[in-house]
């Protein structure tokens, strides 16, 4: 998908700011910001903005609350980077772990591709995202309870229920089936590979990002 573009915004986001903290951010307060100094957190009550000066990827929201090198949290926000937008009512980036999460409904769009889920949990160090909670997705037309999506190579993981549209035939499957989708690069637009058969390796990967997202949760 296309949509893997936009998760590599993510990516670049997360490691960027894992990396340099936020003294490499660029802060812009749309009104009120309090600094407690006992915690170092600094809350921005109207809302404002925070630029990565090395890649240019841009946070707005309504509220934001960070502290340096630990964790930054945002209400009603937006990702704006050079690959795409994704906004949600809710995104926590934790900078120790390198892990971002957007909550509350999510939408992600670049170049007439929209993607819609209810939760997206991102972790650098594994390199895979995962999106969760009645994923719609456009060009490819897909529908999953989970889509997982590995950034090194781009391999596809739809968890059913789901439903694939390749073209004018439609895959579909039920609760505890997958589907992998392959990249395919035809010169002519990318086109997917789709495989009920789920490489091992990619199993596994996925089975580890969810254990690491539910022991996150438990934290």
């Amino acid at each position: 998908m296309r949509a893997i573009l936009v998760f590599l915004v993510l990516a670049g986001v997360v490691a960027a700011w894992a990396q340099s903290g936020i003294a490499e951010l660029e802060v812009t307060a749309y009104g009120r910001q309090r600094i407690d100094l006992a915690s170092g957190r600094t809350v921005l009550d109207d809302g404002g903005e925070l630029i990565e000066r090395a890649s240019g990827v841009r946070l707005a929201a309504a509220w934001i609350a960070y502290t340096e090198g630990v964790e930054v949290s945002a209400r009603e926000a937006s990702i704006d980077g050079d690959l795409g937008l994704v906004a949600a009512p809710l995104v926590v980036i934790d900078l120790i772990a390198g892990r971002l999460t957007a909550s509350g409904g999510v939408t992600w769009q670049r170049a007439g591709l929209e993607v819609t889920g209810e939760t997206l949990w991102f972790d650098d160090d594994a390199g895979i995202v995962g999106l969760w909670g009645g994923v719609e997705a456009v060009e490819p037309e897909a529908s999953a309870a989970e889509v997982w999506i590995e950034l090194a190579n781009g391999r596809v993981l739809l968890v059913g229920p789901y439903a694939y549209a390749d073209g004018v035939l439609v895959l579909r499957g039920g609760e505890g089936a997958d589907l992998q989708l392959d990249a395919n690069d035809a010169g002519e637009g990318v086109s997917y590979d789709a495989n009920t058969a789920v490489d091992a390796d990619l199993r596994a990967a996925v089975g580890a990002a969810r254990a690491a997202r539910e022991a996150a949760s438990e934290e």
